[in-house]
């Protein structure tokens, strides 16, 4: 009940300032054009040049965008959201209070309290805002800079407007200068701000000296705050810069077009200075949205024409670079007043079983960790009386074999490549599936093609869409295409995809700060991969025997372990280097090496150079389980320096088995590893390596090690499934194991932030 009455008082509010709204834009409306008798001011269409007049409108059209791409950047650097409906309106409702309060600047308070009611935090809700308005200004002062420089001479026509827009220009100077001069010289800066508003204070212009110096320095360190958190991403500033001089450009152009298409003469270069000096003029006029200085000043611009088509070009005018912006106010203020829609919680059922689409690149009969993670996933989610599902590209005509549901999208074969290129084609009957009976939750695994279309049908069927960031894509870019240039596009192509899921998720706390890093600064929340406790066999020491008795492996000898893809990212170059080191040492060192990839004759290639073969066995890929368990109970290190893997299940499965880790200190597999506690860790160089194995075998606590490495590190998928699912339902920090908060929140930890 009270809930609703605060509804009601809310729309009200609403409805009241729509109602005043209105009629201070009639109030501007009927100044303007009351004295006109409409009978003067008849026009035929054959006399205007529509093409011109088209033009003028796309450059209306321009300047909205431009202010809106401003806007949905911020919003989405900010909080990671991609929010098409908030930057538009938060775009237009600037403009549009710009436009109904003194100085025609007055948007950004409104635009604020617009975006804390959108769900943005504080911090974002003002620093958005301070932005656009702050690259609004000097986009503005760098186009008055280049117009005053470089064609004083279009003032001659206009002598009294010479000196009012130097005066203008330095106002919207001002704002800039004094955040440089705030940032680089605090103190002497505000003893300055203080000086002069004593002096206003002696005049009785300013009633409190020391509440009015407060209010000042608060407004500018916020808007210092903001720059400082922008200039962190200087692509971004550019794009801002970029977008702000664009609308600058465009709204500046409009005089020109209607000019010309009313009959006008004058050239673009000539009519846009002139616009410039008297934008700059006008802005010191206290009038909303400088009405009545505006148009008096336009009559220089519009000079060329005479009686009816001065009206219309004028009207046509006002109509581009004011009211329009004052129309689509009125519509969102009018929208939002009368709304009666219900806001429908897009989480799932709180309580009992949940249906689940599993969205994925890459699936059987490949095999890695996304892979193994999804399967888990369903299998996990089905067996705890849920409903799960997998949705992966074609690789074959027949779907792969597996105790769970699967759907396929469409797929490509291309020469060179060992699987199909996925296209996120929905098949007619994964479209019949979400048509009529839709999931709970999508989660997507990947970020691109099936990750794209998870994306766009949880938008189409208001389904909660979770976003699991898994590998390091940078990486993965840049070793196949060898361009930073497009690995960083790449990046930015993974964070769009992150940036329009509704909840994202990441393995480890070091994986999502590679996530910040590419540039979300989204909250992310984590979720960790578990193991397969049922795959662990119960007498692991029984099969190591069989294991080595397997795959020829020599018996009494100190064992290192490395199981994985044969991939140089895997950093199979160092591990070798380090076995060389310590035979040199110790002929008695052998490494085995588990699986295969596509650099695998490269890396045995590489192994033979070295001259250490007679010490390394490469076995392949192990498909018994069992085998794979023996193989970790007759080694005594597991060795994975990689600074690819993210969260790499094999490392946990080694736990389980009591078998140690050497990994390397920092990276992200290394998070859940204290050195010399329940594993090892060193720098990243053969060396460093070398020497930490030798001191882990010299100091005889490898065994236990392990055992302390089998009691801390596994977490069966049983658990981590129960953690998802009540992740799932309440979309908040419950079933998490830590969230990192975005770079614009107060509640942000400084370690946790990138």
């Amino acid at each position: 009940m009270a809930k609703d009455k605060e509804t009601k008082k809310r729309r009200i509010g609403i409805i009241i300032t729509l109602i005043v709204n209105l009629i201070i834009v009639g109030y501007i409306a009927i100044s303007e054009f009351s004295k006109n008798d409409p009978e003067a001011h008849k026009v035929s269409i054959s006399d205007i040049n529509l093409i011109y007049l088209f033009c003028g409108i796309t450059c209306f059209g321009v300047a909205v965008l431009a202010d809106y791409l401003k806007y949905r950047r911020m919003l989405m650097m900010a909080e990671g959201r991609f929010d098409r409906k908030s930057s538009l309106e938060v775009a237009l409702l600037g403009k549009y209070y710009d436009n109904v309060t003194p100085f025609g600047a007055g948007g950004q308070p409104f635009q604020i309290v617009y975006l804390k009611k959108r769900g943005y935090s504080s911090g974002t809700s003002a620093a958005a805002p301070a932005m656009g308005f702050l690259t609004q200004q000097i986009a503005f002062v760098i186009a008055g800079a280049v117009v005053f420089i470089s064609n004083r001479s279009v003032m001659q026509s206009v002598p009294l407007l010479n000196y009012t827009a130097y005066v203008g220009l330095l106002m919207y100077l001002l704002l800039p200068l004094a955040l440089l001069s705030f940032a680089i010289i605090p103190k002497p800066f505000k003893s300055a701000v203080r000086g002069v508003v004593k002096f206003l204070g002696k005049l009785h212009i300013v009633k409190d000296v020391e509440a009015t110096c407060e209010k000042w320095f608060a407004g500018i360190d916020e808007y210092v705050r903001c720059v400082r958190l922008f200039a962190k991403h200087p692509m971004v500033m550019i794009k801002l810069m970029f977008c702000s001089l664009l609308y600058q450009a465009a709204i500046l152009s409009i005089p020109f077009f209607m000019l010309r298409a009313f009959g006008g003469t004058g050239d673009w270069w000539t009519i846009f200075s002139l616009v410039v000096y008297i934008y700059a003029a006008i802005t010191i006029i206290p009038t909303p949205g400088n009405a009545g200085a505006a148009e008096g000043s336009f009559y220089a611009v519009f000079a060329s024409l005479e009686g009816n088509m001065l009206f219309w070009a004028m009207i046509g005018w006002r109509l581009l670079v004011y009211y329009s912006w004052l129309i689509c106010g009125i519509i969102i203020i009018a929208r939002d007043a009368v709304s009666h829609k219900v806001n429908r919680s897009k989480l799932p059922p709180r309580e009992g079983p949940l249906k689940v689409a599993l969205f994925t690149d890459l699936f059987y009969p490949a095999v890695d960790g996304v892979v193994r993670t999804v399967d888990a996933y369903a299998r996990h989610l089905n067996a705890q009386g849920h409903e799960a599902y997998v949705v992966y590209p074609k690789q074959s005509k027949e779907p792969v074999s597996v105790s769970y549901r699967t759907y396929q999208t469409g797929a490509v074969r291309i020469p060179g490549f060992s699987f199909a290129i996925p296209t996120g084609k929905m098949t007619k009957e994964l479209k019949e599936l979400f048509k009529n009976d839709p999931p709970d939750i999508i989660h997507a695994h990947s970020p691109f093609s099936n990750g794209r279309l998870a994306a766009r049908l949880g938008r189409k069927y208001h389904i909660p869409v979770v976003g699991t960031f898994h590998s390091k894509y940078y990486d993965d870019a840049l070793n196949v295409t060898h361009s930073r240039l497009l690995s960083k596009l790449m990046v930015d192509y993974v964070v769009n995809f992150f940036v329009r899921a509704d909840l994202v998720w990441a393995c480890s706390r070091k994986t999502a700060e590679t996530l910040r890093g590419y540039g979300y600064n989204g909250e992310i929340y984590v979720m960790e991969n578990g193991i397969e406790t049922s795959e662990i066999p119960d007498d692991i020491p029984g099969l190591s025997l069989e294991a080595n008795n397997e795959f020829g492996i020599p018996h009494g000898r100190k064992m290192l372990l490395f199981v994985g893809q044969l991939i140089w990212q895997k950093d199979l170059r160092l591990i070798l280097d380090t076995l060389k080191l310590l035979v040199e040492k110790d002929p008695s060192y052998y490494l085995v090496i588990a699986g295969e990839g596509y650099n695998g004759d490269a890396i045995r290639a590489y192994a033979e150079k070295k001259g250490i073969r007679d010490n390394t066995r490469f076995v392949g890929k192990v498909i018994r389980r069992d085998l794979l368990f023996g193989l970790y109970e007759s080694s005594d290190i597991f060795f994975f320096p990689s600074l690819y893997d993210n969260a790499p299940l094999v490392l946990r499965e080694a736990a389980a088995a009591s078998l140690p880790s050497l990994l390397t200190e920092g990276s992200n597999s290394a998070e859940i590893v204290e050195d010399g506690v329940n594993g090892y860790t060193a720098a990243h160089n053969a060396e460093a390596m070398a020497a930490r194995i030798e001191e882990a075998f010299a100091s005889g606590r490898i065994r236990e090690v392990g055992r302390k490495a089998m009691e801390t590190i596994p977490i069966g998928w049983d658990e981590i499934i129960a953690r998802a699912v009540l992740a799932y339902r309440t979309g908040s920090e419950e079933g998490h194991i830590e969230m990192l908060r975005n770079v614009f929140s107060e509640e942000a930890e400084p370690d946790i932030v990138y």
